[in-house]
């Protein structure tokens, strides 16, 4: 029993959750703040969550041996999280760092429920459609068919058109597919960038995120093209898109480019973000103006959100009463021809 339990727990831990990352990082760091070693605030971590009892000791058990807590954890989490409490451990600012890890991912948790919110709705409506047509199909059609001689409703005209438009669908859907696989992780960015609607939410996600790890990185003392050697030296399997901006950026200030200049040729970038590198501040100081404008672009993200979602709600329940409405005509028309032919 307690094999099974422990293998439990070692799957459980391999796929660590954002809501299980942001407890862990604030109350780690809450615990070091109030006085308690990083060895007695994981001792209290594992009395307090009883499913991370086994994980925590493994990470006692290391750093005891002497082995850093970001290696300790490179496993459990993301490259930039590792490369953050990599430049805390070497500037003594663990505490701060832990805090600031836990209050990033609630925002990213926060960002991504939204983004679900967003989603939710289209997938919803498009699912009773869905439903409603099977329903029509493979129930209502059958029996209408029965009433008449000739079948007016699901001819074979009918099926082969019906065939040619869902292979005509599936065939486009694959052919975007394969071009969306041959584009590398900033290509598709970009594409995302330029397409209606969603192209303005995606482009301050990427601020927000890029901000908020540059302010978090800069306050460590680390300048940009550091931050940049930093990033793109981590594992791409893992990380493919960041580590790929990172290359991009960092090929470019190689050729003379200006960070402002190269901000404001990103088409996946808000443009306000360049003005911030065009006044020289000292990395510190620049840390403290992003920091703040992170704050700025979450809550103009957590807007637009709003927005797309008070603007997607009406439409899609729009095009599925208007589906309704069609689907009411399908089903009463050829009733309707049955029922007058009876009286000829």
């Amino acid at each position: 029993m307690q094999l099974k339990l422990t293998k439990f727990q070692k799957k459980r831990i391999k796929h660590f959750k954002t809501s299980e990352q942001v407890l862990f990082f604030q109350e780690l760091g809450e615990l070091l703040q109030s006085g308690y070693s990083i060895s007695q605030s994981l001792d209290i971590l594992a009395s307090a969550h009883t499913k991370w009892q086994h994980w925590l000791k493994r990470v006692v058990k290391d750093l005891n041996r002497g082995i850093a807590l970001h290696l300790i954890l490179k496993k459990d989490v993301s490259n930039q999280i590792v490369l953050q409490l990599k430049l805390a451990d070497q500037h003594g600012n663990l505490t701060e760092t832990l805090v600031a890890i836990g209050q990033n991912l609630a925002k990213i948790q926060q960002q991504q429920n939204k983004v679900m919110q967003v989603m939710r709705y289209p997938i919803i409506l498009l699912g009773i459609l869905a439903t409603m047509l099977v329903g029509l199909k493979y129930f209502l059609y059958p029996i209408l068919n029965q009433w008449q001689d000739t079948s007016v409703i699901a001819t074979k005209e009918s099926h082969i058109y019906l065939y040619l438009i869902a292979g005509m669908i599936i065939f486009f859907l694959l052919l975007i597919t394969a071009f969306w696989h041959k584009k590398n992780p900033r290509q598709k960015l970009i594409l995302l960038s330029y397409m209606p609607i969603i192209g303005i939410i995606v482009k301050t996600i990427v601020t927000y995120q890029v901000t908020q790890q540059l302010a978090t990185l800069l306050s460590s003392g680390l300048t940009i093209p550091e931050i940049l050697d930093e990033i793109s030296q981590g594992d791409e399997k893992n990380n493919r898109m960041t580590i790929n901006l990172a290359n991009h950026a960092r090929q470019h200030f190689q050729k003379g480019y200006t960070i402002e200049s190269y901000i404001l040729k990103q088409p996946y970038f808000n443009r306000s973000l360049a003005g911030y590198f065009s006044r020289g501040h000292e990395p510190k100081v620049l840390a403290d103006y992003l920091s703040y404008y992170a704050k700025t672009q979450f809550q103009l993200l957590m807007q637009q959100t709003d927005r797309l979602i008070g603007t997607l709600q009406p439409l899609f329940f729009g095009v599925v009463g208007v589906a309704i409405v069609g689907l009411y005509m399908s089903m009463l028309l050829p009733m309707y021809n049955a029922i007058g032919g009876l009286y000829q």
